[in-house]
């Protein structure tokens, strides 16, 4: 998870980087395409880091859900039509 996070945190700055260097007038149109091809890859790997990190917090919500027994009560007053 820690490799993640680096990997996360440079991606961020690289992207931040290159949009840095997108804001300058003087762009060549070829390297100004690469770059922004450069920053699209960067933006994906970012979106799948943070997917990956909504899962696994999905994941611990329902744990600690189950060991607490929360989800159960939400279902039983369901499942009694109880409308709180």
């Amino acid at each position: 998870m820690v490799k993640e996070k680096e990997n996360l945190q440079s991606a961020l700055e690289q992207l931040e980087k290159i949009v840095e260097e997108l804001g300058f007038k003087d762009v060549d149109v070829e390297a100004g395409l690469a770059k922004f091809k450069q920053g699209v890859e960067l933006v994906r790997l970012c979106r799948a880091y943070l997917r990956k990190a909504e899962n696994e917090f999905e994941k611990l919500k329902k744990e600690l859900e189950v060991d607490t027994g929360e989800g159960e009560e939400e279902e039983e007053s369901k499942s009694a039509g109880i409308p709180f």
